[in-house]
Formats: C-alpha cells, structure tokens, sequence
C-alpha cells in the first residue's frame, strides 16, 4: 500500500514538472552571426578557448539561456552563468590546464539542428591543495541549434566524467562511488 501511495506521489510530482517545463518561455534566438559555421566546429572553438582560460569566449558559443550541466551535475541555465562559473574554474583549479578532443561525432536532426558528441581530456586541472590532479577523460553531449544566417549556437551541453573499470554509480555512504557489476575491483562495504 505504501508503495502506491509513493509512485502515486511520484507520478503527481512528474506531472507537475512536466507542466512546468512545458511553460517554460525560451528567450529567442539570435539573429547571427556567431563564431560557429558548422555544428562540429563546437569543438574547436570550446577547446581554443579551454586552453585560453577564456571563460567569455566559451560562453559566446551558447545561446542566452543554454542549459549547461557539469560532471557532478550543476546545472547552469544562462550564458551569464555559464561564464561566472568558468571564470571561477578558469581562476582556480583549471588554471593552466588543457583541453583535448579525442574522439568526435555529430547527428543532425534535421536541417536546422545537431547534436555532437566529445570524448575529451583534462590535463593539468589543480586539487584543492593546488597541486596538479592526473588527466581526466569523459564525454560531452551537446545540442546545437542553426541560426537564421546558416551559423549555430549551442542550446544544451552535458559533461560527465569517464570512471575507468565502472558500469554505473551506487551512492555508498552518502558518496556517489563508480562500480562494477562485471569485476568489482574493491569491497563496497569494508
């Protein structure tokens, strides 16, 4: 009975946000021109930046409210925001680091839209102590839109990490910990 009573809560809660995003009133585009001539060149253009520490120059590859998330899942909803937090990063730990595209992919979604995917690198990224972290790796989706004048902008971007020898996450102990089902590498619970 309990049950019911939760996943009745759950779908009401849907529904409601459902509504929400449903009224959600997105700003229009831009007339043009931006810096992107053609989906695939996001990745370019995000990566001159990266190893610039330009926070500004990535920022101008979104449109005004482009949703952002990043690997531990905070979701920026402007270019404003977008820019404020990798002004911070650019300043703190990321200072100095290097970005690299590994592998790239694109899928058009018609004639006016796009999404790409990015296997990326990290080098140089600083620990809170200020010492250099090993490389990471992981993945960005990102979701491009076509402008009136044939240039894109990116309208939604989604990073997360790669956990080497992972198949999902469990949370143990209130930390989110990468696990394998296939070959656990170390006890979950000591």
């Amino acid at each position: 009975m309990a049950n019911s009573v939760s996943q009745g809560r759950s779908q009401g809660r849907l529904k409601k946000l459902k509504q929400l995003a449903a009224a959600t009133v997105r700003l229009p585009l831009p007339a043009g021109p931006t810096p992107i001539k053609a989906p695939l060149d996001i990745a370019s253009k995000f990566t001159k930046a990266w190893n610039a520490g330009d926070a500004k120059a990535i920022s101008e590859l979104f449109a005004e409210d482009a949703d952002f998330v990043n690997v531990v899942g905070l979701w920026w909803t402007s270019r404003r925001s977008i820019r404020r937090a990798l002004k911070r990063g650019f300043a703190e730990w990321f200072a100095g680091s290097t970005f690299t595209v590994e592998k790239l992919s694109q899928r058009l979604l018609g004639s006016d839209a796009a999404v790409i995917i990015a296997r990326w690198r990290i080098e140089g990224q600083r620990d809170p102590e200020g010492e250099v972290a090993e490389a990471r790796r992981g993945l960005a989706t990102v979701a491009m839109q076509q402008l009136d004048d044939g240039t894109w902008l990116c309208v939604s971007c989604h990073f997360t990490d790669i956990a080497p020898a992972a198949d999902t996450n469990l949370m143990v102990a209130g930390v989110v910990t990468p696990t394998s089902y296939i070959t656990p590498t170390t006890p979950l619970h000591p």
